[in-house]
């Protein structure tokens, strides 16, 4: 669905990260987590593309949807003027987000950096069905552990690391051999996708990876977000676009 929706707050988490919040019950309700959104807050044809950014939570009750961004090119900066009060436009929700099974006792999410932000609303819902979580989290520096206090407060364990030398999906493999995981997610990291990948085929759990890549128009028209991805029987190669297959997929498909 496209509509025009009103800011009801945007505050900077650290220098360059912001966390805005629209008023949007119809979306949030039709939200799912590991989905999408297209935003727009400007009029002029420059920028002429609206911005892809996942969403970080979605409150149906409040009838929220709040995102977490960096500020990286022109049109997230124009979206860094917003203040409550003010209107954009979203198109969404987009895309096919997290498998999740009801009956899930204990799941891994792996994240980094700003690709932390889509596991919340994924960390959110397992912990409400009473599933286990242990998160995964890395980054550059600790301004960039986003969301590991409130993965604490929602009762997942959390394991860290902002080391260059370090890798956090070490700590999943050390956890791995001594618990059985029902499922993996990741986001914010191919590398450590690929890392889950081998997890996940030595201990026969389902991974998922949420792709990250550059969207001109959210719903498969352009096709400028294609990647190769193969058929879990067949192993046949395709290429998918991550927007509309997507930006979800079982690991065996895509890495």
């Amino acid at each position: 669905m496209y509509n025009t929706v009103s800011v009801r707050s945007q505050d900077i988490v650290v220098p360059g990260v912001m966390t805005l919040t629209v008023l949007a019950p119809e979306m949030a309700a039709a939200s799912a987590p590991g989905q999408f959104y297209m935003l727009k807050s400007w009029r002029e044809q420059d920028p002429f593309l609206m911005r892809p950014i996942s969403i970080d939570h979605i409150d149906v009750q409040a009838g929220t949807l709040t995102f977490l961004y960096k500020v990286v090119g022109r049109g997230t900066e124009l979206l860094s003027h917003l203040r409550g009060g003010d209107t954009l436009e979203l198109l969404g929700p987009l895309g096919k987000g997290f498998p999740i099974d009801g009956s899930c006792r204990r799941a891994a999410v792996i994240g980094r950096g700003i690709g932390i932000a889509p596991l919340r609303p994924l960390v959110e819902q397992l912990r409400a069905q009473g599933t286990e979580v242990y998160a995964y989290l890395s980054a550059k520096s600790e301004d960039d552990l986003f969301h590991q206090e409130l993965f604490l407060t929602l009762g997942a364990v959390v394991r860290t690391t902002t080391a260059p030398n370090e890798r956090i999906t070490d700590a999943f493999a050390a956890d791995a051999a001594q618990l059985p995981f029902d499922a993996a997610y990741s986001c914010g990291s191919n590398r450590l996708a690929a890392h889950m990948k081998q997890l996940h085929a030595q201990h026969g759990f389902p991974a998922y990876v949420s792709l990250e890549e550059h969207m001109a128009c959210g719903v498969g028209a352009c096709k400028g977000c294609i990647c190769t991805a193969h058929d879990k029987d067949s192993g046949e190669a395709s290429y998918v676009r991550v927007c509309k297959s997507g930006p979800v997929f079982d690991v065996d498909r895509v890495l």
